[in-house]
C-alpha cells in the first residue's frame, strides 16, 4: 500500500505536463566526464538511452541548482525511480504532496507516531515499528486501523505480550509479513520458537516458505525456529533450499537425513558450481574420497573444486593472465564513458565472428583488454579462464598480497571495467559507492568530483585507501571481502550471530555457508577463489594454500 501511494503521486506528477521528455536515442557521443567543470544538462541527457547508467546521471543533475520544471523533465527520463532519485526530486519540485511523501518516507518511527494514517503507512515499516514503545504502538494502531486494517492487525501482533502466539494464529499473509520483515533482533527475542505442525501445514504452500527456511537456518540464534524444518518434505523446493535443510540437519546431528537432502540438492542443481558445493559437503559428511576425487576432476573454477585439487595435489585448469592483441595500437575507445560500456553490453547479446572481429579492431591496447576479455569469454561460452592483470602501473608500489587482493576484488566487482555503474550506483573498477568516495575525498583533502571515479587511477587509489582502513581491523582476505561487499558493520553482525567464533566439526565451512546475504556469501567465495589464483601467480616463489586461510577463520 505504501508503494501504491508513492506510485500514484509520481504518476500524477509525470502525466500532469505533456511537454516532458520521453524519447531517447542511443548514445555514441564521446564522454565528457573527466573534463574540468563537466556538468550534466537536460540536453546532454536527452539522447541517452534509458538505463541504470542514465539514472545515475539524472541523480547528479537533480542535485544541481535547477528549476521545478527541469526536475520534472529529468524525472520523466528515469528508468527506475528509487528513493535516492525521489528524495532529490522532491527537494526541487514545489509540490506539497511530493514533499509530504518524501518526509514521511524518511521520518523516524517516533516522528511518524505524531503524523497521520497515510504518512504512517508510507513511512513505517514493520522493522521500524519494533523500535516503538507499547504506548507509541497503541497510538499508531489507533491512527491507521480505520483505513489500513491489515497493517493495524500486524502492529497489534507486534505489540502483544507474546507475539509468537498471535503470529501463528493469524492469516498466512500476516504471518509472513511479520516473520520476514521485523528484523533479526525481534525475531530472536520474540519469534524464536518451534512452529506447531498445524502452522507449518498452513504456511508451507506459500512461495515465501523457502525464504523463511533460509532466514531461520542462516541465523544460528534462531535455533528453536530452525528445528521447525527438520525432516520436512523438500519436493518442489529449490536446490538451495534443500541444501540449507541439509545444513540444518547437520547442526542437529542428523547425518543420514542431511545426506538425503544433499542428494536432492545435487539432482536439482542447475550449475556446476552448485553441484560442486554439494559434492564438497558430501565429502565433509562422509569422508568418502570418491566425492573428493569427483570434485577435483571438475574443470569449473570455484572454491570447492580448487580446494579439492589442493588436497589431492592436482593441477588447475588453464588460466589466461593476458590476451594477445590483434592490433597493437592505442585504442580510441573511451574507457571512462559508461554509455559506451552500455553499448558493448547491448551489442554483445548475440555475438558472432563478425562482431568479435570488430571488437578486436577497437580494443587494441592495455586499457581495453578487460573489454576484449569480456567479449571473448562470452563468445566462447565462458570457457576462457581470464585472470587479467591490468593497471600494473597503479599497483606496483603495493606488496604482492595487496595486489592480489585488489585484482581479486576488481575481477568480481567490475571485470576491471572502469566505467561500470551498479544498480546501487557503485562506480568504477572497484565499484565504490558515492557516499564512500565522498568521505575518502574529504580525508585525502581532495576536491570531490564524482565523475573522476570512472578514472581507473583515481578509483584504485580510493579503493586502496578504503582497504587500508579495513585492514586495521581485519587481515583475512575472506573477511575483507565480506566487509568490502556488505560493509564492516555487517561483518561484525555475523560474529555477533555466532559465525566464525567457535570451533566445530564443520567449521569454518559451516559459517561460510550461513552468511545471510546471498550476494555477500557468494561474493566472498568468488573473491577467495580469485585471491588463491592471483597469489599463486604473483608470488610464484611461495606456494599459497587455501588451507592457510581456512585454518585462521575461527578466531
Amino acid at each position: 500500500m505504501r508503494g501504491t501511494l508513492f506510485s500514484l503521486i509520481l504518476a500524477s506528477i509525470l502525466y500532469a505536463d505533456n511537454s516532458v521528455v520521453n524519447k531517447n536515442s542511443s548514445s555514441s557521443l564521446s564522454n565528457e566526464n573527466l573534463k574540468k567543470e563537466f556538468k550534466v544538462t537536460l540536453d546532454w541527457l536527452k539522447d541517452k538511452p534509458k538505463s541504470i547508467t542514465k539514472d545515475f546521471y539524472i541523480l547528479q543533475y537533480l542535485k544541481e541548482d535547477i528549476t521545478s520544471k527541469e526536475a520534472l523533465d529529468a524525472l520523466s527520463m528515469v528508468k527506475y525511480v528509487n528513493n535516492k532519485i525521489f528524495f532529490e526530486f522532491a527537494k526541487k519540485f514545489k509540490n506539497d504532496e511530493t514533499l509530504a511523501v518524501a518526509q514521511c518516507m524518511s521520518a523516524s518511527a517516533k516522528e511518524l507516531v505524531s503524523t497521520y494514517d497515510d504518512c504512517i503507512k508510507v513511512g513505517l515499516s514493520l522493522y521500524k515499528a519494533t523500535t516503538l514503545s507499547q504506548t507509541q504502538l497503541n497510538q499508531t494502531i489507533q491512527l491507521v486501523q480505520d483505513r489500513y486494517s491489515e497493517f493495524a492487525q500486524q502492529l497489534k501482533i507486534i505489540s502483544s505480550s507474546i507475539p509468537f502466539t498471535k503470529v501463528i494464529s493469524t492469516s498466512v499473509d500476516n504471518f509472513y509479513e511479520i516473520y520476514l520483515n521485523v528484523g533479526n533482533k525481534f525475531r530472536i527475542d520474540y519469534l524464536n520458537y518451534k512452529l506447531p505442525k498445524s502452522t507449518i501445514s498452513k504456511v508451507k504452500d506459500d512461495r515465501r516458505f523457502e525464504r523463511l527456511i533460509k532466514y531461520s537456518i542462516t541465523n544460528p540464534k534462531l535455533d528453536l525456529l530452525s528445528k521447525s524444518f527438520l525432516n520436512i518434505e523438500d519436493k518442489g523446493f529449490s536446490s538451495d533450499t534443500s541444501f540449507y535443510l541439509a545444513l540444518n540437519e547437520l547442526n542437529n546431528n542428523n547425518f543420514d537425513k542431511a545426506l538425503q537432502y544433499l542428494d536432492n540438492a545435487y539432482k536439482k542443481a542447475y550449475s556446476q558450481e552448485l553441484k560442486n558445493k554439494v559434492l564438497f559437503w558430501k565429502y565433509q559428511v562422509t569422508f568418502d574420497n570418491n566425492y573428493l576425487e569427483q570434485l577435483s576432476n571438475s574443470n569449473h573454477i570455484d572454491l570447492y573444486a580448487l580446494y579439492a585439487k589442493e588436497l589431492l595435489n592436482k593441477k588447475l585448469p588453464e588460466i589466461k593472465y593476458d590476451i594477445a592483441l590483434q592490433h597493437n595500437e592505442i585504442s580510441k575507445f573511451d574507457t571512462s564513458n559508461p554509455f559506451l560500456w552500455l553499448d558493448v553490453l547491448k551489442n554483445s547479446k548475440d555475438l558472432d565472428k563478425q562482431k568479435v572481429d570488430y571488437y578486436k579492431s577497437i580494443f587494441t591496447d592495455e586499457k581495453t583488454k578487460p573489454y576484449l576479455a569480456y567479449i571473448l569469454n562470452k563468445y566462447h561460452k565462458y570457457q576462457d579462464n581470464f585472470y587479467l592483470l591490468p593497471y600494473k602501473e597503479y599497483l606496483k608500489e603495493y606488496p604482492i598480497n595487496r595486489q592480489a587482493l585488489v585484482y581479486s576484488l576488481a575481477k568480481q566487482e567490475s571485470k576491471f571495467i572502469p566505467s561500470s555503474i551498479s544498480t546501487s550506483y557503485a562506480q568504477g573498477v572497484m565499484q565504490i559507492m558515492p557516499f564512500l568516495s565522498k568521505v575518502i575525498a574529504k580525508r585525502l583533502d581532495e576536491k570531490y568530483d564524482i565523475f573522476k571515479q570512472f578514472d581507473a587511477k583515481t578509483n584504485l587509489k580510493y579503493a586502496n585507501y578504503h582497504l587500508n582502513n579495513l585492514e586495521k581491523n581485519i587481515t583475512n582476505p575472506l573477511f575483507i571481502a565480506y566487509s568490502y561487499n556488505g560493509g564492516y558493520g555487517y561483518f561484525k553482525s555475523l560474529k555477533k550471530q555466532g559465525l566464525f567464533v567457535k570451533k566445530g566439526f564443520f567449521e569454518p565451512f559451516m559459517s561460510m555457508e550461513l552468511i545471510s546475504y546471498d550476494e555477500t556469501r557468494e561474493y566472498g567465495k568468488k573473491v577467495l577463489t580469485n585471491y588463491y589464483i592471483y597469489m599463486n601467480h604473483l608470488g610464484k616463489k611461495n606456494s599459497f594454500k587455501l588451507s592457510s586461510i581456512f585454518e585462521n577463520l575461527i578466531e
